[in-house]
């Protein structure tokens, strides 16, 4: 029998370590999204999308949240991260999804919701990507904009993820 458990602990023991030596290498920006500007010399906006720290653990919506614009996957972000992608300029549909529970039961569910922003060229934009509990209903995502002030002080020690990695927040234009 003790075999048997060592042999359980250490393939349980793998798993956890495998799983955190890639999850640093899960976020990345989706990079054929329709509303990605690849030529940085044409016209485009940036923007951050900032998932800050929760004040406490919030179960199974500490996991992952999934950024769509227009109904089309851009990023995934776990708790403490920020990245940034270039944009092209207009209005666009920002949605958040996350699985959560709710109910007595806690039942699972996905929950989603969108905001609509308009990003100018030439300009700096900071998502902050809030959670909103609920309570028996689950907790859900809402996009936010925020100032550069407010950016600067939320990401301080944050995850720059993806093309984030490069810098921290830069001085901010928008």
């Amino acid at each position: 029998m003790k075999y048997k458990d060592n042999i359980s602990a250490f393939g349980l023991i793998m798993a956890l370590l495998t799983s955190l030596l890639l999850s640093g290498c899960w976020t990345t920006i989706k990079g054929s999204h329709p509303l990605l500007q690849s030529d940085l010399s044409s016209p485009h906006a940036i923007v951050y999308f900032i998932r800050p720290r929760s004040e406490r653990f919030m179960g199974m919506a500490d996991n992952r949240v999934t950024v769509s614009l227009d109904k089309q996957a851009l990023v995934e972000l776990v708790k403490g991260e920020y990245t940034l992608a270039q944009i092209l300029p207009g209005q666009t549909w920002i949605s958040i999804e996350n699985m959560t529970t709710f109910g007595p039961a806690h039942r699972t569910k996905i929950e989603s919701r969108s905001r609509s922003f308009t990003f100018a060229a030439g300009k700096t934009y900071y998502i902050a990507i809030n959670p909103v509990d609920g309570e028996f209903r689950g907790v859900y995502f809402l996009p936010k904009a925020i100032d550069f002030s407010q950016a600067q002080k939320i990401s301080r020690n944050l995850r720059a993820v993806g093309p984030a990695r490069s810098s921290s927040i830069p001085d901010g234009n928008g």
